[in-house]
């Protein structure tokens, strides 16, 4: 298809050792880079499902062996965090703290030719085959990218940077942050959006084209981001800003809201989380309160440790939840009911 739209190939075959041609496709794919590496070419590697709106190379920094986009959804996600497990059994050492990075996105991805570049591409290769299976790409990629050296794991050494994640960003940064954000949605355009290759996948990226290329503001708006999302808007936020700032909830006779301040929530997977009927609301981050947004169905404003959040229920027996939204940046969480033991 390349060949016939008039862009330059070259035939695997002319590049990669008979071995290596017989290799599957991830490992096919890293045996040309580092041969594209060695002949002192910088590469892009994108997969078919890649859409690009702007012109990739003008947005590298060429400072590093690696650069990549991450599987992030926000700046802790993205580029890592110092996580604390509190083990109060230790003592003055009951804390531990460690970093926590979420993996790599391999759809896309920039190597200098740098000699650190070609043993990352010749050990990426080797790890694979080595797998024999068990081990994805992505998986082979963000550990060697992230994880340290150790006498069970030897690095190649290559010097990575993570690339900006609404910039180099994802179908789900895209539908669930960019699009939702008004801020965003209005005017910023990503350089590069990387699509799932699955049965929706083309349609997301004539969706995609359509926004960016044809300048359609609602074309992306058909599709979903998974979890129904709470209504985001400025005046929703605005009203949730108002809201926030504490006093009776109302409305507290319905069924919804009995189950609301009667049970114990999880947020993130992490509790307590609970409503008082007064208006009242405790996390383990700190107190807040919160009250629901007059004319919505189901949906609440909270507000805790100076964030303002818009919370959407959902009651169906058995399976109680919620999707908050951060009216700063879009983040998003799922809640859930804390089923009684």
């Amino acid at each position: 298809a390349a060949r016939g739209a008039g862009v330059p190939t070259v035939p695997a075959s002319s590049v990669l050792s008979a071995e290596s041609a017989a290799f599957p496709p991830a490992q096919a794919k890293y045996a040309l880079l580092r041969q594209a590496l060695v002949a002192g070419f910088g590469v892009l590697l994108l997969e078919p499902s890649a859409v690009l709106l702007s012109d990739p190379f003008a947005a590298l920094y060429r400072d590093s062996d690696i650069e990549s986009p991450s599987a992030g959804w926000d700046d802790p996600s993205a580029y890592g965090y110092n996580h604390v497990l509190d083990d109060p059994t230790m003592g003055f050492t009951r804390y531990c703290h460690g970093s926590r990075i979420v993996a790599r996105d391999p759809a896309m991805l920039f190597a200098m030719p740098s000699p650190g570049a070609v043993r990352f591409a010749g050990t990426i290769v080797r790890r694979l085959r080595d797998a024999g299976g068990a081990k994805t790409e992505r998986q082979a990629v963000s550990e060697e990218l992230w994880l340290p050296s150790s006498p069970a794991f030897a690095r190649a050494g290559a010097i990575p940077r993570v690339q900006n994640y609404l910039c180099f960003t994802t179908a789900r940064v895209l539908w669930r942050t960019i699009n939702r954000l008004p801020s965003l949605r209005a005017s910023f355009r990503p350089v590069v959006v990387l699509v799932p290759n699955n049965a929706e996948g083309p349609a997301r990226m004539r969706a995609i084209i359509d926004r960016y290329v044809s300048g359609v503001p609602e074309a992306l708006d058909k599709f979903t981001v998974g979890e129904t999302m709470p209504e985001f808007s400025e005046e929703v936020c605005r009203a949730a800003r108002q809201a926030g700032k504490g006093g009776a909830p109302g409305g507290a006779a319905e069924g919804w809201l009995r189950t609301l301040t009667s049970s114990t929530w999880s947020w993130a997977g992490v509790k307590p989380l609970t409503f008082a009927a007064h208006g009242s609301m405790s996390t383990p981050w700190g107190n807040g309160v919160w009250a629901v947004l007059p004319g919505k169905e189901r949906l609440i404003a909270a507000n805790f440790i100076g964030r303002q959040h818009v919370l959407l229920f959902t009651m169906d027996q058995g399976k109680e939840r919620f999707v908050s939204s951060r009216c700063d940046d879009a983040d998003v969480v799922l809640g859930r009911r804390v089923k009684e033991e």
